[in-house]
């Protein structure tokens, strides 16, 4: 049997990424996605939970992204916020911190509603 997209070294690829020197044709990068995370919101927040993306980015770089952006008060549009770090705990710990932050900045002594917010497209997740 065939493995699906042999031909362009996809399938060897996703089977030894670390050891990858070169991408297969037509990608630019490859992306490990080491953590899938469901973070519990208190209720300060309209929604219960939001998902968590730990990206490996290589030599010890790690990305955090969530499925829910806070939207920027002026604009209307998401923030885009992500979390950084060292280790995927420290990509986490920042992006949850950078998320509180924006919450309680839109805030603003308001509660906070649907409308402050934006979710990620669902193929992002």
């Amino acid at each position: 049997m065939v493995e699906p997209f042999a031909s362009c070294g996809v399938a060897r690829a996703t089977r030894d990424l670390k050891n990858m020197t070169t991408t297969p044709r037509g990608t630019v990068r490859i992306d490990r996605v080491v953590e899938q995370l469901e973070v519990w919101l208190d209720d300060s927040f309209p929604f219960a939970k939001m998902k968590v993306k730990v990206i490996d980015r290589g030599n010890s770089d790690y990305l955090a992204v969530a499925n829910l952006s806070v939207r920027d008060p002026k604009t209307g549009y998401p923030d885009g916020e992500a979390g950084l770090g060292g280790t995927p705990t420290e990509a986490v710990d920042d992006l949850l911190q950078r998320f509180w932050d924006k919450a309680q900045n839109q805030r603003n002594g308001k509660s906070l509603d649907e409308a402050n917010f934006a979710w990620a497209d669902h193929e992002d997740f």
